[in-house]
């Protein structure tokens, strides 16, 4: 059986920011110096659009740790909920830990080394939220990035479970947004691309249904005061991107 080859790790500054880089000059995360535990990159809150649909999650699966922002986020933001992250790359994590000021674990985090697919296999309908940002040291997409894999990512939701996946914008996201309907029965939303040219799916484990634009109005507003993410912002662009005027359906 052959070894996994170590991630490169490293780190830049600018303008305020730290960013991790696993050896190139993509960037596979990032943080506010000064504001460590808040979502510094577009994408990053783009992807908690979910809690839109499901505000309040107990059980919280993280696919992919990068340089720790959302298990930061959600372990500062949302205590009540416990989220397990799995990541294949103890170096990864130790970078998280010295240079973005990742948590130990607690109650409410864990932290598991393993390849997430594997994973997936044993966590059926262990997660209200799924977050999923798996890109390697190349950063051509998504390290897994088709219907099977999806399918799993799917099994892994409890009923009425919400995901968001980090793909790759451009030419490329057709074929993640293809791979991800047809895993979810075309139960999905779409983010705009940002300017880091990401794009954010939004996927629902469980039927269509009708979210009123007042219910929507009212968590956005909330969420927005409580937990440090403009979810104002978010809904505006949930709805433009998906030609809603006011209630979503989802």
């Amino acid at each position: 059986m052959s070894r996994r080859k170590k991630t490169p790790v490293d780190f830049s500054e600018l303008g305020g920011f730290r960013f991790l880089h696993f050896g190139t000059e993509w960037i596979q995360g990032g943080m506010r110096i000064n504001r460590p535990y808040q979502l510094a990159l577009d994408y990053q809150q783009s992807m908690m659009a979910l809690m839109l649909f499901v505000p309040e999650p107990k059980e919280i699966l993280q696919l992919g740790l990068g340089a720790g922002g959302l298990a930061k986020y959600t372990w500062k933001y949302f205590p009540e909920a416990k989220t397990r992250v799995v990541e294949i790359a103890e170096e990864v994590y130790m970078a998280s830990r010295m240079w973005f000021k990742m948590p130990d674990d607690d109650d409410h985090l864990e932290t598991i080394f393993e390849d997430c697919k594997k994973y997936l296999v044993g966590a059926q309908k262990s997660a209200d939220w799924l977050l999923t940002d798996i890109y390697d040291a190349e950063a051509w997409g998504p390290v897994y990035n088709d219907v099977p894999f999806y399918r799993l990512c799917r099994k892994a939701l409890r009923d009425g479970g919400v995901s968001s996946y980090n793909v790759f914008g451009g030419e490329d996201f057709t074929k993640s947004l293809d791979a991800i309907s047809e895993a979810f029965n075309g139960h999905v939303l779409v983010m705009p691309e940002v300017a880091e040219g990401n794009r954010i799916i939004l996927a629902k484990n469980g039927p269509k249904e009708t979210y009123p634009a007042e219910l929507l109005d009212q968590r956005a507003a909330e969420l927005t005061a409580s937990r440090k993410i403009p979810a104002k912002k978010l809904l505006k662009m949930l709805r433009k991107e998906n030609n809603f005027k006011g209630d979503i359906v989802f």
